[in-house]
């Protein structure tokens, strides 16, 4: 009778301890899957002390950082939320690891870029682009009186290769930096004075 009793207990405790592992592996009652789960809602509450930072990107790649702010202090209590809140202002949210990225395109060159200046082409005469070069969103004037054409070729080449110029391996680009991008207009002044000794 004993051996009958004892031999029925471990039977039971064998099919508890399959059932357990059968829940446990199947996520059934596995906390970090449910705690994702309510993470992943896009109403779902955040912490009112987790951090946003605000960053500019500007026209040249640049980005600066213009602010951190925390979920309460913009009385913030959702990601939802979060997102109207800044999609209002033009920008994208981004959720990382412990905290969120807002950022906003801005049609401008950074503080640093701003003062640059560069030469390139535009409808086949010498043009000057604001900003470094690679970037000939923003043509400041073109010189009427020099026609591409009338340039040495080499020079010409070189012309043609700033307005590729991410198309360009490092040391072409290095080459085309010192010739052609100036850091003030200061210097794309002197650059114009002595346009053919710049050609040689």
């Amino acid at each position: 009778m004993n051996k009958k009793i004892t031999w029925s207990l471990a039977i039971l405790v064998v099919l508890i301890l399959v059932g357990v592992g059968f829940i446990s592996n199947s996520g059934m009652f596995n906390n970090s899957t449910i705690l994702q789960a309510i993470a992943q809602q896009p109403g779902s509450d955040i912490f009112q002390d987790v951090v946003i930072r605000e960053e500019r990107v500007y026209v040249c790649g640049d980005v600066q950082e213009v602010a951190r702010r925390t979920a309460g202090s913009l009385n913030i209590k959702t990601e939802q939320g979060l997102n109207n809140h800044y999609a209002t202002k033009g920008y994208s949210v981004v959720r990382l690891k412990n905290d969120f990225l807002a950022q906003t395109k801005v049609n401008d060159f950074c503080n640093y870029h701003s003062s640059f200046r560069h030469f390139g082409i535009q409808n086949n005469k010498l043009a000057i682009f604001q900003g470094p070069l690679g970037y000939n969103q923003k043509l400041i004037f073109i010189e009427e009186n020099i026609d591409i054409n009338t340039l040495q070729p080499t020079f010409q080449v070189k012309l043609q290769q700033a307005m590729d110029f991410f198309q360009m391996n490092p040391e072409t680009q290095a080459k085309l930096r010192y010739e052609l991008e100036f850091s003030s207009e200061d210097g794309l002044n002197a650059a114009l004075e002595n346009l053919d000794e710049l050609q040689e």
